[in-house]
C-alpha cells in the first residue's frame, strides 16, 4: 500500500515556459488544448454481455492515493454501469454496497454531452427517467429511491466529471469520490479542478493517449524517481512526485 509518511519532495524547481504577463492566459488555454485528447484516443465499449439488455462498459478503472487529500476512483471510457457489486465478469463500474440493481443504470458521454439510461428505478433532480435523460452539472442522481449521488462539472476546460457520493452508500473500497475521465483529468490548487490539492503548486493533468495513461505539467514532476520532459504514462504502482506533491497510481482489476 502507500506510504503516506514518505517525504515530499520539495526540491524540485518549477518549469519556466516563457509566457509574460500579458500573454500567460492564452498560452494556459492553449495547453489545455493540446493536451486534450480526441475521444477515440479513450478506451471505449468493445463488447455486449450476454444475457441482459446492458452493454458492457470495458472502462480502464485506477485508484489515485492522494498524500494528504484522499482516495479517488478514476474511471476512464464513453460509458460507466452504475449497480450493485457482483461477482460475474460483467459488474458495475460504479459498483455500490446498496439495495439496486447489477446493472441500475449507465452514464454515457458522447462529445460534450452526458446522458443517464435507466434500466431499473431512476430519477435525475426529482424527474423520474423511463428511458434516458440529459444530464447537467450539479444533477442528483437517485437509485431505488434511497441511493443518492451528486453529478458534476468542475471545469470549463474538460468534459471529464465527478460522482460525489450524498447518501450513506459507498463501494466496497474506501474513496472519497469518482472522477468519469472523458477526455482528461485536473488535479491541483484551484476549486474547479476535478480534484481540490490546495497545497499543490500548480494542477497536473491526467489524460489518456495512444491506450496509455499518462500525467502532464507545468511543474516539475517524476515518475518512479525520473524527470518528466513533456508527459509520462503511468502504470500500475507508479509513483508520481514533484514539489508539495506526491500521488500513487494502481490499475483496479
Amino acid at each position: 500500500m502507500f506510504n503516506r509518511d514518505l517525504p515530499i519532495n520539495r526540491t524540485a524547481d518549477t518549469m519556466n515556459f516563457g509566457a509574460t504577463q500579458q500573454d500567460s492566459q492564452h498560452k494556459r488555454h492553449r495547453w489545455f488544448r493540446e493536451t486534450t485528447v480526441p475521444p477515440k484516443q479513450v478506451p471505449s465499449p468493445k463488447n455486449t454481455a450476454k444475457n441482459i439488455t446492458v452493454a458492457a462498459s470495458q472502462c480502464s478503472k485506477y485508484m489515485l492515493w492522494i498524500d494528504g487529500v484522499g482516495a479517488w476512483q478514476l474511471c476512464a471510457g464513453q460509458s460507466f454501469i452504475v449497480g450493485a457489486p457482483s461477482f460475474e465478469k460483467q459488474s458495475a463500474d460504479i459498483a455500490l454496497l446498496a439495495n439496486v440493481s447489477r446493472h441500475h443504470a449507465t452514464l454515457r458521454h458522447a462529445g460534450e454531452d452526458w446522458k443517464l439510461e435507466a434500466h431499473q428505478p431512476t430519477s435525475v433532480s426529482g424527474r423520474t427517467v423511463s428511458d434516458s435523460t440529459n444530464l447537467r452539472s450539479g444533477d442528483q442522481i437517485c437509485l431505488a429511491e434511497r441511493v443518492r449521488l451528486g453529478f458534476r462539472i468542475p471545469s470549463v476546460l474538460s468534459s471529464s466529471a465527478v460522482i460525489d457520493f450524498e447518501s450513506d452508500h459507498r463501494p466496497s473500497h474506501s474513496v472519497d469520490g469518482i472522477i468519469l475521465l472523458a477526455d482528461h483529468c485536473l488535479l491541483g490548487p484551484r476549486r474547479d479542478h476535478h480534484v481540490y490539492c490546495s497545497q499543490w503548486p500548480d494542477m497536473v493533468v491526467l489524460f489518456f493517449q495512444n491506450g496509455e495513461l499518462r500525467c502532464r505539467s507545468k511543474a516539475v514532476l517524476a515518475v518512479d524517481g525520473t524527470t518528466v520532459s513533456d508527459s509520462a504514462a503511468l502504470k500500475h504502482g507508479s509513483v508520481v512526485t514533484g514539489e508539495e506533491l506526491r500521488f500513487r497510481v494502481e490499475e483496479m482489476a
